[in-house]
């Protein structure tokens, strides 16, 4: 309704109008004009008095848990959303990739072609020729500098390592899910579902593995396991564990 506003005549009233009503949804000016009306009316004021212990009987309940296994999907898709998502090239950006590696791959095979011919030249038995020492030296450097250290984590600032932890889902020399299950086990910590997030990381300075494990609606459990010593029955295994998020 708009403008001036017209008061519903009774009574009787109708049930629905009374709720809208006693909810506050009905314009000021109308509910100011309504509400002594319907007071005054007694079958109107019974449906009031309905209304009114209905809505105490619903604040009076204990409150409802949410069951786990919503309070896990949820977190997962909370998890998921956090995690960063790839970036949208355009078709005609893709192309001109593509043609300027097409390019440089074709540039590369002429210039190793070429280097092929000199050194089939040099050493003509072919079968004798073997890479340069100082060739082999820069491949095991770059083999080397390609292969990321784990994230390094001091025990006090576990959170900070949240959002790099829920991006992995490497188990590093856990390996497997039942090994990560024995370890939480022998912990004390009960949990079969799979990690949110789980990587390998260095806590103040000791090699760990680090899972992000569901804890309730907008919470984490963060668990820190020594891979070389944690195991059921090895409580000593757990290194962390923390809950962190809204309570």
């Amino acid at each position: 309704m708009t403008g001036m506003e017209r008061v519903p005549m009774g009574p009787p009233w109708s049930v629905d109008l009374i709720a809208d009503l006693h909810a506050g949804v009905l314009p000021p000016e109308v509910a100011a004009q309504l509400r002594p009306r319907v007071e005054a009316d007694p079958e109107a004021r019974e449906v009031l008095q309905a209304l009114d212990a209905t809505l105490a009987d619903l604040e009076a309940l204990p409150p409802i848990p949410m069951p786990d296994h919503v309070a896990a999907r949820i977190d997962a898709a909370l998890a998921a959303e956090a995690r960063p998502a790839a970036p949208v090239v355009s078709l005609d950006e893709a192309r001109k990739r593509r043609n300027r590696r097409l390019g440089l791959g074709g540039g590369v095979l002429v210039a190793a072609a070429a280097a092929f011919g000199i050194v089939l030249a040099v050493a003509p038995g072919g079968n004798e020729a073997t890479t340069p020492p100082a060739a082999q030296n820069t491949t095991t450097k770059t083999t080397n500098a390609s292969a990321a250290p784990p994230l390094a984590v001091k025990e006090s600032e576990l959170g900070a390592a949240v959002g790099d932890v829920l991006k992995a889902q490497n188990y590093g020399p856990l390996e497997t899910q039942d090994r990560l299950s024995g370890c939480l086990q022998g912990g004390g910590i009960a949990s079969t579902s799979k990690p949110l997030g789980i990587s390998p990381i260095t806590l103040d300075g000791k090699n760990a593995v680090m899972a992000v494990l569901p804890a309730g609606l907008g919470q984490y459990r963060l668990v820190v396991l020594d891979p070389s010593t944690c195991g059921p029955d090895k409580p000593e295994g757990v290194l962390a564990n923390t809950t962190i998020g809204q309570k």
